[in-house]
């Protein structure tokens, strides 16, 4: 289905009250929180970078909520950070460009997959005691899935396309992103999945032109949803972009697995790409990007219909959002003035 938003939907909304600027640990700029991972009321990460600049990348930080405070960690590294998961406090995953890291609660660690060169990460997931991770080759013309079993990496898969989000939950697997099929026309949303048995298959969406997936969030394994865009010259491929002169304005993208087949869900109209998706239920799943006037909105579905909020004056860039599982509450992180050599974290929370 299309969508086509109502011009009730176009006009300027104000900012949601719901939403409130939560006092992070005060980053050095440039900063940015890419990912934010909750697993309770008093139990959140945030992972990103400070002290950056547009000719190096920043020192990695994460970040932990205790209840009543953000309190960070620094770690001696520089990486622009792509991906973040935390199993539990002693299973923290951190990837970007080549990097992998992991924090076992006492210490931090840089385990390295074989055979993989100067392959870029792109994300992680953590799920009871393995994580899956997966990442592009330097032409990014195909992807790749690794798994760490708890003592090595094995090599799972390979994808041609790029593929940016993954999530291992249920003992299931979702990666998803974008196929390059018959030159920059063909760039299209894609999806694999594996299942208990670790074998991937692609699984056909429908035929979304310029459509890509930026992240995917699994509720259980026939409760699934994945986001990203369409157009706008946001395609992960940069000689696409370059070749797409104006492409106009870019939509929101979003597709849901029922159990037996994608499809794409019509959502309140907004004018940028989502960034993240996440869900505490079947009646409770968010998604957050880019909105109209450079802003930065919040889509809510409630297990009946979607609703569209505000939740800050300016784009956060890769705004991430988390749900907090026991509470009705929800994280989101990202950074303002993002491309600049100020930028600033911005921890966002509602209650």
């Amino acid at each position: 289905m299309t969508v086509t938003p109502s011009a009730a939907t176009q006009q300027v909304q104000p900012r949601s009250p719901r939403w409130k600027d939560v006092a992070g640990a005060r980053l050095r700029a440039r900063a940015e929180l890419v990912d934010v991972v909750a697993k309770g009321p008093r139990q959140a990460w945030a992972a990103g970078f400070e002290d950056g600049a547009e000719d190096r990348e920043g020192t990695v930080v994460v970040e932990r909520w205790d209840g009543t405070a953000w309190r960070k960690t620094t770690l001696d590294r520089e990486l622009y950070v792509t991906g973040f998961d935390v199993g539990g406090p002693g299973d923290i995953w951190i990837v970007g460009d080549g990097v992998v890291v992991h924090g076992d609660g006492r210490r931090w660690s840089y385990p390295r997959p074989s055979g993989l060169g100067r392959h870029r990460f792109t994300d992680v997931s953590a799920d009871r005691g393995r994580a899956v991770l997966v990442g592009t080759d330097p032409a990014r013309q195909t992807s790749f899935a690794v798994e760490w079993t708890g003592r090595t990496f094995e090599k799972r898969a390979t994808f041609q396309g790029q593929f940016l989000a993954v999530t291992a939950r249920h003992g299931q697997v979702w990666v998803a992103g974008a196929g390059l099929r018959d030159g920059c026309s063909g760039v299209r949303p894609a999806v694999w999945h594996a299942g208990p048995d670790g074998t991937y298959a692609e699984l056909p969406l429908p035929d979304v032109p310029g459509g890509y997936l930026s992240q995917v969030w699994a509720i259980s394994p026939d409760d699934v949803w994945a986001v990203g865009g369409i157009g706008g010259g946001t395609t992960p491929w940069f000689a696409c972009r370059t070749a797409a002169g104006d492409p106009g304005r870019a939509e929101p993208l979003v597709m849901h697995w029922d159990g037996v087949s994608w499809q794409r869900v019509a959502v309140p109209g907004g004018d940028g790409p989502l960034t993240s998706v996440t869900a505490s239920g079947p009646g409770d799943v968010w998604a957050a990007g880019a909105g109209g006037g450079d802003t930065t909105v919040a889509l809510h579905f409630d297990g009946r219909a979607w609703t569209r909020e505000r939740i800050y004056d300016h784009p956060l860039g890769r705004v991430a959002v988390a749900a907090v599982p026991g509470a009705a509450e929800v994280w989101a992180v990202g950074a303002a003035n993002h491309d600049a050599d100020f930028g600033k974290e911005v921890i966002l929370r509602r209650r």
